[in-house]
């Protein structure tokens, strides 16, 4: 997830934010994240992310994590883009 929050900033060089438009693996609701790069890595504020076993990830909306941290719907075809 690392390598993948990286590259969101190497294909925005200059941006201290990174704005990632989703749909919420769980509740099917639109989601934001707002994605800073940090001195210890990344910080994410309006969701979470999930690595996917294959390329890309899965987004998941606050009030989902709350409810249950973990990714509920693996299948799901739905990609994030980064702004």
């Amino acid at each position: 997830m690392i390598e993948i929050l990286g590259n969101f900033f190497e294909a925005n060089p200059g941006k201290s934010t990174i704005v990632l438009k989703s749909t919420c693996s769980d509740c099917g609701d639109d989601v934001i994240i707002h994605i800073t790069s940090t001195s210890s890595g990344f910080g994410l504020q309006g969701g979470a992310l999930f690595k996917r076993s294959s390329d890309g990830y899965f987004a998941k909306c606050s009030d989902c994590c709350k409810i249950n941290s973990k990714i509920k719907d693996l299948n799901m075809s739905k990609f994030a883009r980064a702004y």
